[in-house]
């Protein structure tokens, strides 16, 4: 059996905050091949790792780097710079508006590019992969889907919910399921032949499938 990828679902969930750089460096220390961010702008432009649209009934796009910094909220370049280049740094891009990711994406590709290869970009937002193809072409890009869509959209691997893989596995497409935290359940997609697994118990994961 192939051990898939073991990817820390928002740092290291099960233990750490959600996003935070303590449970993205705890994951990196127990082994896992990678971690997976939220992100999103705030105020000023940077892309922090927030989850939600809003935070304290305010909208992310409208905090102010300093104030989400007192709440532990870290940026994706913190985050970025605790992945040694050699672990998996998934970085899920929330939906955004056109005009908001038009006006961050050059600051993404900067800030990716030069991890490009170590790096996958995912999404729910088919606009926001199209520009980060086109903007970065190196990195590699899924989509992310609770329920299987009508159309799979050409050149994109696939990040369902990890109850959707046996329903995949005749597209032939590299499957990168989350949240896979039971160990029989991590069994059966290593079997299925998933790519990786998103998981909020990293080491959990490492020991139920390479312990």
């Amino acid at each position: 059996m192939r051990s898939p990828l073991i990817i820390g679902h928002r740092g290291f969930a099960s233990r750490f905050p959600d996003n935070s750089l303590a449970g993205v460096e705890a994951a990196i220390a127990a082994g896992a091949d990678g971690v997976e961010v939220d992100v999103r702008p705030c105020a000023d432009g940077t892309w922090v790792c927030h989850h939600d649209r809003s935070r304290g009934g305010r909208p992310v796009r409208e905090w102010h780097l300093e104030a989400l910094r007192r709440h532990g909220v870290p940026t994706l370049s913190e985050v970025a710079g605790a992945v040694p280049g050699h672990r998996m740094l998934f970085v899920e891009v929330k939906p955004l508006p056109a005009a908001d990711l038009l006006e961050g994406l050059g600051v993404l590709v900067a800030l990716l590019g030069p991890r490009a290869s170590s790096t996958r970009v995912i999404s729910s937002s088919e606009p926001v992969l199209a520009a980060v193809r086109e903007a970065l072409p190196g990195v590699a890009l899924s989509l992310v889907f609770d329920e299987v869509p009508v159309r799979l959209p050409d050149g994109l691997e696939l990040s369902p919910l990890h109850k959707l893989v046996e329903a995949l596995l005749s597209t032939g497409r590299p499957l990168h399921p989350w949240t896979v935290n039971r160990p029989e359940r991590m069994r059966e997609l290593a079997r299925a032949g998933v790519a990786s697994i998103t998981t909020n118990d990293p080491g959990l994961a490492l020991e139920v499938l390479r312990g």
